[in-house]
């Protein structure tokens, strides 16, 4: 009977001993902005990181799991929250107010938000830049419209990695061809896509134009856009962790 008291107490203690890795991350904005992030550190030392950006219709806990598996893999990883959603709000600054609003109220609020994005996922970039170094190599996971904000962060800072999750990224009659070709085109891409989502046209344009011979593209059957397809793909967290941590370590 001793002996099994023993061992159930040794598995309690376990389990409350073990790490959840996750902890809350506050970047000020120069307006003075408090910005929300989730940060998952490794257990050792590491010269590794991930930026995740969410989907318009998420927020950063849509990679909680994806960032639990890099830490484990001893990559930093940082899911921040963008201005106006999950926790980044304040009573002014908030979609969920926005949507109350009348058509073209809306319009208005949505831009002057997302007009503050570049310089608010900069502080996320360097943070995590000063977790590995300027030595270091960091990637970035954008779904959706965070997608656009990873193209703009990868045109001004060095990012050895990137990965497309259901985000349009290139669109014809603009100049987002040019633009991928010039700043993304060689870097080792991940592209992730469900074949009758409305980003997969534009995600499969870019895969073409990319020259990296180490890019993949994982595409799915239906419309699924984004976070849907981690339930449709009980695998897909781990391949996005696997790819990030072996890109990265190169």
């Amino acid at each position: 009977m001793k002996k099994i008291k023993i061992i159930l107490l040794s598995l309690v203690l376990s389990a409350t001993a073990s790490p959840s890795f996750a902890s809350e991350q506050l970047f000020t904005a120069e307006d003075g902005f408090v910005l929300n992030a989730n940060y998952f550190e490794p257990k050792a030392t590491s010269d590794a990181a991930v930026l995740m950006l969410h989907q318009c219709n998420f927020n950063q806990s849509m990679y909680q799991q994806v960032g639990k598996k890099l830490a484990k893999r001893n990559v930093h990883a940082l899911s921040l929250d963008f201005r106006g959603f999950g926790k980044s709000v304040t009573n002014e600054t908030n979609i969920k107010s926005l949507a109350k609003l009348p058509r073209e109220e809306q319009r208005k609020g949505w831009r002057a938000i997302r007009a503050f994005w570049p310089k608010d996922v900069q502080h996320a970039y360097d943070f995590l830049r000063n977790k590995v170094g300027a030595k270091g190599n960091i990637g970035i996971i954008g779904a959706s419209c965070g997608g656009g904000q990873a193209k703009i962060l990868a045109q001004n800072n060095a990012v050895k990695v990137l990965a497309f999750f259901s985000s349009g990224i290139i669109r014809d009659g603009d100049k987002s061809i040019e633009l991928y070709k010039k700043h993304h085109a060689a870097t080792p891409t991940l592209f992730i896509d469900a074949i009758d989502d409305g980003a997969f046209t534009g995600l499969q344009k870019a895969f073409k134009l990319n020259t990296h011979k180490e890019s993949q593209f994982i595409t799915y059957k239906g419309d699924g856009h984004g976070y849907p397809l981690f339930d449709l793909d009980p695998n897909l967290t781990s391949t996005i962790t696997k790819w990030f941590s072996t890109q990265l370590n190169k």
